[in-house]
């Protein structure tokens, strides 16, 4: 029988995260000074399932990037040796079937500063995976991956990771990345004040037009001000009742998340739901419930 470990203090968008973590050893570290503002944090999985047992772990993803490395392909085809990707943003729910013994490490992106890692706008890589080499420009793919993978701990691997990483950055023109770091701040906005609800918000408290912003949003992050802003609202929706399922709080019901995030009210929240998670709320909650149990 697999054993919980424990729950990472923030599992936004980890669909189930008490069931994952019976079945994988997760972490995150921090990005370091010279990635601060561009990447969000350093994530790493390992796993060790039975014999014919596949784990399908459903994420809906935050509006940023993953440059991952890793034993699993897709459609949970284990590879060897460990294969390079970066995703762009991915706009409908991923999901990532384990199967075996394998391991992963990534960064993931702050929200604003994919496109200055990839030297390209962001736009171009949403719900796209692409390999190292064709992603990221000055950067030898196939030696990073040599090098990640002849380490011996996904704590050394994600060193290697960000070494690499700031390196490359190293690289970059200045003035880029402060732009990207600018971008990330007005993002982080988005996620955490929940009074903004509309671009034009956004765009006031970053002291630029709304056409500018979505230019900036555009290069930086891959998709609109306000899909940033909507998919915030669903993450912290579906948030909101896995939390209160697993501590046994309160629930209100669908229809004060609704009004606490600021839609019109419950069928519009269903709407999004649909779009975002590919469900209703209701079978949303029924699954989480199922899983709790």
């Amino acid at each position: 029988m697999a054993v919980a470990r424990p729950v990472p203090d923030d599992t936004r968008g980890i669909l189930d995260p008490v069931e994952m973590m019976r079945h994988v050893d997760f972490a995150r570290a921090p990005a370091g000074d010279a990635l601060d503002g561009l990447i969000e944090w350093f994530w790493s999985v390992a796993w060790e399932l039975p014999e014919d047992h596949v784990h399908d772990q459903q994420v809906l993803n935050h509006p940023a990037g993953n440059i991952s490395i890793g034993t699993l392909g897709d459609a949970g085809v284990r590879l060897d040796p460990a294969d390079g990707r970066v995703y762009g943003v991915m706009t409908k729910m991923s999901h990532r079937r384990l199967t075996s013994t394998g391991w992963t490490v990534a960064a993931r992106t702050s929200v604003g500063g994919l496109g200055v890692l990839l030297d390209a706008p962001a736009r171009t890589v949403v719900d796209t995976e692409m390999k190292f080499d064709d992603a990221l420009p000055g950067i030898d793919g196939q030696r990073l991956i040599a090098r990640v993978r002849a380490e011996y701990s996904n704590e050394k691997r994600v060193d290697c990771l960000r070494r690499e990483l700031n390196e490359m950055v190293s690289r970059r023109e200045p003035s880029l990345i402060a732009q990207a770091r600018e971008v990330t701040e007005v993002a982080a906005v988005a996620e955490h004040d929940r009074t903004v609800r509309r671009v034009e918000q956004l765009a006031k408290l970053a002291g630029t037009s709304v056409r500018t912003l979505q230019r900036l949003f555009d290069y930086h992050v891959g998709v609109s001000p306000s899909f940033v802003i909507r998919r915030w609202r669903i993450i912290e929706a579906a948030e909101a009742a896995r939390t209160a399922i697993d501590t046994d709080g309160e629930w209100g019901g669908w229809a004060t998340v609704a009004a606490e995030l600021g839609y019109a009210d419950q069928a519009h929240l269903t709407r999004d739901f649909r779009r975002h998670l590919g469900t209703s709320p209701a079978a949303y909650l029924a699954h989480a419930t199922r899983s709790n149990a």
